[in-house]
This record gives structure tokens, sequence and C-alpha cells, in this order.
């Protein structure tokens, strides 16, 4: 059975014309760099001419430098991924559609919401949430196995969008 975050985004995301991905996190802090190791693996699997529908960005923890860049850009479709604490087993993968003025989950911090409201202003584009259940968040260690695995999930299902073989 596939995972609800699997469907949730095949039904939201049908018929994308321009995608942006940022991969957000700390790569110092073990498994805080699941945003950015999801961001990596998009930049080795995707062909040249995947990159032309799908382009990648590891913003770190700098996300709000680059609303120029991204307005720029102008994406159809935004989807922003960082490790997001919600309880669940590490490794757990959920998804959800933000939108600026409805506050969905109280764990996701208001600074992406005040992104929100500045991207919304000069741009159309619809934005997600893929957030990953960290295990480790110390500083100096490496990303843990089930984030890892999960990391490598998120970007394998992205990189189906640029070949239009979601179904």
């Amino acid at each position: 059975m596939p995972d609800r975050w699997v469907e949730f985004l095949k039904k939201e995301l049908k018929g994308i014309d321009r995608l942006l991905v940022l991969g957000t996190g700390n790569a110092l802090k073990a498994d805080d760099a699941a945003g950015l190791l999801v961001a990596s693996l998009l930049d080795r699997r995707l062909s040249r001419r995947q990159k032309a529908r799908i382009k990648v960005l590891r913003v770190y923890e700098l996300i709000d430098s680059y609303n120029r860049r991204i307005k720029r850009l102008k994406p159809s479709h935004l989807i922003i991924v960082d490790a997001l604490d919600t309880g669940h087993q590490p490794g757990y993968i959920m998804a959800t559609r933000l939108e600026p003025g409805r506050r969905k989950k109280k764990k996701i911090s208001s600074e992406f919401y005040q992104l929100l409201e500045k991207l919304t202003a000069d741009s159309a584009c619809r934005i997600y949430f893929i957030g990953i259940q960290p295990a480790l968040l110390d500083f100096g260690h490496p990303i843990s196995p089930p984030v890892k695995e999960a990391s490598r999930r998120v970007a394998e299902f992205i990189s189906t969008l640029a070949t239009g073989s979601i179904r």
C-alpha cells in the first residue's frame, strides 16, 4: 500500500509545469541535513533535460535569502524539504500544502509562513512542504540510516515527476 504522502503528492502535483525543490537544513547537525541530502540526490539523479523542468536548490538555513531567485525562476509548484519533528518513528515522511494565512501544522515554524507571505505576494505557485522525522539532531553526527532511506525515497518520488511517470 502506498504511503499517504506519496498519494497526496501524486494527486496534488499531477500536470506540473515548472517545479522548484528547496533542500533546507544544517549539514553539520545529523538528520537536520535531510533536505540537503534530497537536493543532492536529485542533482545526481536528474538528467540535463529533466533539470529543465525541475530546478533544485540547496538553501541550507538561508531560505529567506533565496526569495529573489525563487521569484526569478517562476515555478508553478515549489516543494520545501526539511527535517521535521512530528513525534513519529525516524524516517517518517509527511507532506502538506502550505497556504499563506492558514497555519495547518503547528510544528512548522512561523518562518515558513512568513516566507510564504513574501513568495505569494509576487508568485502564484503552489507551495508544499515535505518533512522527514529526524532520529538525531546533534552537531557533528552523520545522517541516520532511516533518514537516509527516507531522503532517498523522497528524491526518487520527485525524480518521477520529471519523467511524467507519476500514476
